[in-house]
């Protein structure tokens, strides 16, 4: 007679609060669509699955090799993955994680940061709240956040802008256009009426001019001393120094109206620096001739709007188009030229191709001997006296230099090469970025843009007064200043010896 057995079933489901555990009595077989999210979720699932006992019926290195992978970790990363998301399938197929909580935090943190570009941003947001997530959320959530913080910041920073020398810039461009806007009569009619604020007296004692006094101190300061060392010199206080070097506002426009003359010729560049933490650049255009700076400002970032302003501004100045701009490779650059000069001659710098391909040789990791002979070789080439010959040994070291190098050769030079025919360098904007290094450095402690730009004014300034006499206006202030003179009647030179003695009775 045949026993009856109560028949299992093939699935049994039992839940709690924290679990929803499966039981499959059968053996069982399904098929999916070839997707990335179907390959983790089956990874996932042969992990899950248990034996009788409890035990895992798949290692991580056996469902590696179901996927013909070489090592245990690609599957254990998914795995710590879908741990990371709470062990919820749908967090982890579509990767998603709640961070509304940070909108709060990003309000604030932009509210400081306003100035810094999106992807600095969003590296230095993780690293103060040490949050893990990627450029597209942290754009997404700060898309959420609140815009009110930022409007006032932004009204405060637009105010600073248009106001003291911001505005002599908005100005003169205002001024150039044939049909000027209605905002340019309401500034002005602010400037007119606008209140002389009363200067502070200052411990200086002085026969000399004022405006002369102030001049001396940008000199100094461009020339690379602090204000404590001008005031030391000066036997004021530091205040009264720093009183002087605020003193002009116009100082960018008196120093563009000082100068009659250039070449035609230029070459830009830019300078990284730090402004509170926050990167800035100083952007300068060079007369390729004479070797002085044309015009200088302060810019958040380089990119292509950056460098169009910067030109665009140059020729509302200058009147007139260059005859040949020098530069180096930057496709930002390039794209911000071709905006504004789009039919002026434009020549790369040749040291900035010899430095970079110098820097693809050292990468090849050769003897240090044959190193040496490949880069003497390369300046060679490129000081060969004319363009055939210059050529001509452009394509003999694709020959003979290792692979990497000789594809730099190709891609950058070869390529390039209508404008590198001149063999020109942009050695001018070289050595006065290496100026702006140097009156730019830390014990300044540049917290804000305006004392960026006045440091980068001050030096200009120099770089007329000591060498630009021949290209200023007869008549200027900066022509007819003697630095020399001035020096002689402010410091008691026959005392001078004084300032090394540690006799300090004697001194005073």
């Amino acid at each position: 007679m045949k026993k009856n057995v109560a028949k299992k079933q093939d699935i049994c489901l039992s839940t709690d609060n924290d679990h929803i555990e499966v039981s499959i009595n059968v053996p069982i077989r399904f098929r999916l669509p070839h997707t990335v999210a179907n390959l983790k979720f089956i990874m996932v699932f042969l992990r899950l699955l248990l034996r009788k006992d409890g035990s895992r019926l798949c290692t991580f290195q056996v469902i590696a090799k179901f996927f013909s992978y070489a090592d245990r970790r690609n599957v254990n990363n998914y795995w710590r993955e879908f741990e990371q998301h709470g062990f919820d399938i749908l967090a982890f197929l579509s990767r998603k994680v709640d961070l509304v909580a940070c909108i709060p935090l990003l309000e604030d943190f932009l509210a400081r940061n306003i100035l810094l570009p999106v992807t600095d941003m969003h590296r230095k947001f993780m690293k103060e709240h040490e949050k893990q997530m990627s450029l597209a959320t942290f754009q997404k959530y700060l898309s959420q956040t609140c815009s009110l913080k930022l409007l006032r910041l932004t009204q405060k920073l637009l105010l600073q802008k248009t106001c003291g020398s911001g505005a002599v810039s908005i100005l003169r461009l205002l001024a150039d256009q044939h049909n000027v806007p209605v905002i340019c009569d309401g500034l002005l009619e602010q400037a007119k009426v606008k209140r002389v604020e009363p200067k502070i007296e200052s411990g200086l004692k002085s026969g000399l001019k004022r405006k002369n006094l102030c001049m001396l101190v940008h000199y100094l300061v461009g020339s690379g001393l602090n204000l404590q060392t001008i005031a030391l010199l000066l036997n004021v206080s530091k205040s009264t120094v720093s009183n002087l070097w605020h003193e002009i506002e116009d100082l960018p426009s008196l120093i563009l109206n000082s100068i009659a003359k250039w070449s035609g010729k230029i070459s830009i560049d830019e300078k990284y620096i730090k402004i509170n933490s926050v990167p800035h650049y100083v952007i300068t255009i060079v007369d390729f001739v004479t070797k002085l700076p044309l015009y200088t400002n302060i810019y958040p970032n380089t990119t292509k709007e950056s460098y169009e302003e910067c030109l665009r501004t140059f020729k509302q100045i200058y009147k007139k188009d260059p005859r040949l701009i020098v530069s180096d490779g930057s496709l930002s650059l390039k794209a911000g030229r071709l905006a504004v000069f789009p039919k002026v001659p434009h020549q790369l710098c040749k040291f900035h191709k010899i430095r970079n391909l110098f820097a693809r040789i050292s990468k090849c990791h050769l003897p240090e001997a044959e190193e040496r002979r490949f880069k003497i070789k390369v300046i060679k080439v490129f000081r060969r006296d004319t363009v055939s010959g210059r050529k001509k040994g452009i394509r003999e070291l694709i020959t003979i230099l290792p692979k990497p190098a000789a594809e730099y050769v190709v891609s950058n030079i070869i390529k390039h090469w209508p404008n590198l025919s001149k063999s020109l360098t942009s050695n001018a904007s070289e050595r006065y970025n290496r100026k702006i290094k140097k009156v730019m450095s830390g014990r300044y402690g540049l917290k804000s843009v305006e004392t960026a730009a006045n440091l980068a004014n001050s030096l200009w300034l120099k770089e007329l007064i000591d060498k630009g006499q021949h290209i200023l206006q007869d008549d200027s202030l900066i022509a007819s200043l003697n630095i020399s003179q001035i020096c002689q009647e402010k410091l008691d030179w026959q005392h001078l010896d004084l300032l090394f003695s540690k006799n300090t009775k004697e001194a005073a």
